[in-house]
């Protein structure tokens, strides 16, 4: 059974460094997807990165059966855990893009990987009855702090951050945190890579049907290869091997500690923006980064003795 205390396991280390890794993955992804953003409507961009995900997993599935790196196995209780784990995950995507049109400008994407970690430890206590102990809660406080500092909220007036689109943003986040917690339910009962696979393949019917009206199929061929490249990485590193990763370490670690990890994503997103766009760091984001990255630390330290 997993739990979300912050007792490291001898074993926790090779899902750590996966885990590290699979954040560092979804922070380049912003820069993929701030390029592509206004390509293509973003019910078709969706539809496209859960529908190449879930294909890409069949592959992955094969290599892992051929040569033993994992037994795949399947009940019918992963199929029923898997479709609500499929709406929640073409949901949250059509509510991050719809934040992105409408919310905060620029850095308004950062609401939900900074708010998304304390929505899962909230819930994980409402539906689990797992308390948050000091050393979390600070960690949280830090790490919320740490994204808003990122943000640099002093720079709107109220109305910017009361407005309807930023809503999306914290339905997005509520939206994944739901999410994790069903996904570490579900695989109980499948591996990580054949659950992940059905969550892919309902997540992208759902999705086109947000996309139908723009015929996505019909339409892919007017998209140019820049869309695509990127399009490719989002799908394949990012959800396929990247989101997998969480999930696996989400039945390892527990909903709470993955989560927790989700604080990195916007650190690395900002450093590789200024890195690939010239944008400037302010000290500010620097100290909201650091801010950031501690709380993880603190929330995944080990309890003393």
């Amino acid at each position: 059974m997993s739990t979300t205390t912050c007792n490291d396991q001898p074993n926790d280390s090779p899902i750590v460094f996966a885990l590290v890794s699979a954040m560092l993955f979804w922070g380049m992804s912003w820069i993929s997807g701030k390029i592509i953003a206004e390509v293509a409507p973003a019910q078709v961009t969706v539809f496209y990165r859960l529908f190449l995900a879930a294909i890409s997993m069949l592959p992955i599935m094969w290599a892992m059966q051929k040569f033993k790196l994992l037994s795949l196995r399947f009940t019918t209780h992963a199929l029923a855990w898997s479709l609500p784990a499929g709406i929640l995950l073409a949901f949250y995507n059509q509510l991050f893009f719809l934040g992105l049109a409408d919310g905060l400008p620029g850095k308004g994407g950062m609401l939900v990987t900074t708010s998304n970690p304390v929505f899962t430890f909230i819930l994980s206590a409402i539906l689990l009855g797992q308390a948050i102990n000091r050393r979390q809660g600070v960690g949280l406080a830090l790490g919320l702090s740490g994204g808003l500092l990122m943000i640099e909220v002093w720079h709107f007036d109220l109305d910017q951050i009361l407005a309807a689109g930023n809503l999306y943003f914290i339905l997005a986040s509520l939206t994944w945190a739901f999410l994790t917690l069903i996904s570490q339910r579900g695989t109980r009962y499948a591996d990580f890579i054949t659950f992940s696979t059905l969550m892919y393949f309902w997540a992208s019917l759902l999705s086109y049907t947000f996309a139908y009206q723009h015929d996505p199929f019909s339409s892919a061929a007017k998209y140019p290869a820049y869309y695509w490249h990127h399009l490719l990485f989002l799908s394949i590193v990012v959800v396929s091997i990247a989101t997998s990763v969480f999930f696996l370490a989400t039945q390892k670690l527990g909903p709470n500690r993955s989560s927790s990890f989700v604080f990195v994503v916007p650190v690395t997103a900002m450093g590789l923006s200024a890195w690939y766009f010239g944008e400037r760091l302010s000290a500010g984001v620097a100290v909201g980064g650091a801010c950031a990255l501690f709380a993880v630390y603190l929330i995944n330290k080990k309890a003393s003795s």
